[in-house]
């Protein structure tokens, strides 16, 4: 049975150093991740919509919501009718909510407004009416006031369909219609709304590889959470900012950081942020080559978390670490359980990556192709990581079958995407890939020797812990 009462915490993690961190609220002295201190913070700091996106570009010659026309334009090529349909609505849609916060108050303007609702209502009528994105336009345009009424239902309705966006990976329209939401405050956003939407905007903006927006958005998060005496966003904040150095390559100071978090969550008895912070900290030491207290760290973030989709995230990250040792009968029940899961398109489509390292370490080139284009077909959707990720691992997999040609290609391909993105990490893991490509032969799966981690009683009491569970699942 899975144990969760005593809580696992390795001194190794826990240096002294991170018990510098005052308790939270109430502190003067601030860890290496604090947030700079704003001029607001005497008295009520004032937070604004532009904080987190910018201004609003009032120029006709900017096209607006541009994501959105370029997903209809991309499935329109591919003859995909209907989805291109609902990404022109999406785009009519959210031009009308556009418009709406516009605020002109004109005779004119109000006819205007009521005809370009009918207009849209009427595309939207033509639309799939068991589409799922389809439902969430529809309770948009419903949620739309006819004159000066509160907009709190369709801010409730955007920010519902800003995060179906990014469930299904879509995360330049996720961070349009977020902007939307924010924007239906005003200019003065209350401070608990506030924290939550720049924590949102954080982690879109990581995902895709804009490191200075990401790291302002959790700046900002923490300025309101701290304000709102809400520890649980703060020390989330932090952890976003962690997740930003670790992208960047900074990983001393994205360790210190989640380690200063666990320690807080802990103290505080927040399970759900200090399984958080061991599964950032997980990350990190996996970047560090430290396999084996991967595994723990990982695992133990799975033990402590409740939430549902929380947990499936968890057991992807962990799978990818039991990959990594050669322990691929746990690994293979940990991607089962995520893709046996309702869970989002980026946790799903990360299972199969990783899936497609498993096939082509053990020699089974059928199984590598099928995952390798099953990954493929929804690349377009993927975050610049997850490409990366992905030609990484599908570079290394045509090595290990023999095609240097086209692995080398993929890989140059891949690191080039890297430098784009300011992806550092990756970019020196394909510079060290390409420089022993002839070295990435097919590995055979044999017995594994005493010394191997995949071996050792930790990763041994994890493997059964994940059947156990598995067992309870089904």
């Amino acid at each position: 049975m899975l144990q969760t009462e005593t809580p696992w915490i390795d001194t190794d993690f826990l240096p002294a150093a991170a018990g510098n961190c005052v308790p939270l609220p109430e502190r003067r002295r601030r860890p290496i991740l604090a947030a700079t201190p704003t001029p607001f913070e005497e008295g009520r700091a004032l937070f604004t919509p532009q904080q987190l996106f910018g201004e609003v570009e009032p120029s006709a010659d900017v096209l607006t919501h541009a994501p959105f026309l370029e997903r209809a334009r991309v499935e329109h090529e591919r003859e995909r009718d209907v989805s291109a349909r609902l990404a022109l609505g999406a785009y009519l849609v959210s031009r009308l909510v556009h418009r709406l916060l516009a605020h002109d108050e004109g005779s004119c303007a109000q006819e205007g407004m009521l005809w370009q609702l009918d207009a849209v209502r009427r595309h939207l009528r033509e639309l799939p009416a068991d589409s799922p994105e389809s439902a969430h336009l529809h309770g948009i345009t419903d949620a739309i006031p006819v004159g000066p009424h509160p907009l709190a239902s369709l801010r409730l309705s955007l920010m519902a369909y800003a995060y179906f966006l990014e469930h299904e990976g879509r995360l330049e329209e996720a961070l349009e219609v977020l902007a939307l939401a924010v924007r239906t405050h005003g200019a003065d956003v209350p401070v608990a709304d506030f924290a939550g939407s720049a924590l949102f905007a954080g982690r879109i903006n990581r995902l895709l590889a804009r490191w200075p927006e990401a790291a302002a958005c959790y700046t900002a998060a923490e300025s309101a959470a701290e304000q709102a005496g809400d520890t649980v966003l703060t020390l989330r904040a932090r952890l976003g900012r962690g997740a930003v150095l670790r992208g960047q390559g900074n990983l001393p100071l994205a360790r210190m950081a989640a380690e200063e978090v666990a320690a807080a969550a802990h103290r505080a008895g927040l399970r759900e942020v200090e399984a958080m912070a061991y599964s950032d900290l997980g990350s990190v030491l996996s970047n560090e080559g430290r396999r084996v207290e991967t595994v723990q760290a990982i695992y133990h973030a799975f033990l402590l978390t409740e939430d549902v989709l929380q947990r499936t995230r968890v057991l992807g990250d962990l799978g990818v670490v039991l990959v990594e040792i050669g322990a691929y009968d746990a690994a293979r029940t940990a991607f089962d359980l995520v893709l046996g899961s309702k869970t989002s398109f980026i946790v799903r489509t990360n299972a199969v990556l990783e899936l497609m390292e498993v096939e082509s370490s053990v020699g089974n080139r059928m199984a590598f192709e099928r995952r390798r284009a099953e990954a493929d077909a929804v690349r377009t959707r993927m975050p610049p990581s997850m490409v990366a990720d992905f030609q990484y691992k599908t570079g290394v997999g045509l090595a290990r079958f023999g095609q240097l040609g086209r692995a080398r290609d993929t890989l140059l391909a891949g690191q080039q995407l890297c430098e784009q993105h300011q992806l550092n990490a990756w970019y020196f893991r394909f510079e060290r890939t390409l420089s022993n490509l002839e070295g990435c032969e097919i590995r055979e799966p044999g017995p594994a020797t005493p010394a191997s981690p995949s071996n050792s009683p930790a990763v041994e009491a994890v493997a059964i812990g994940l059947r156990e569970f598995a067992l309870q699942t089904t």
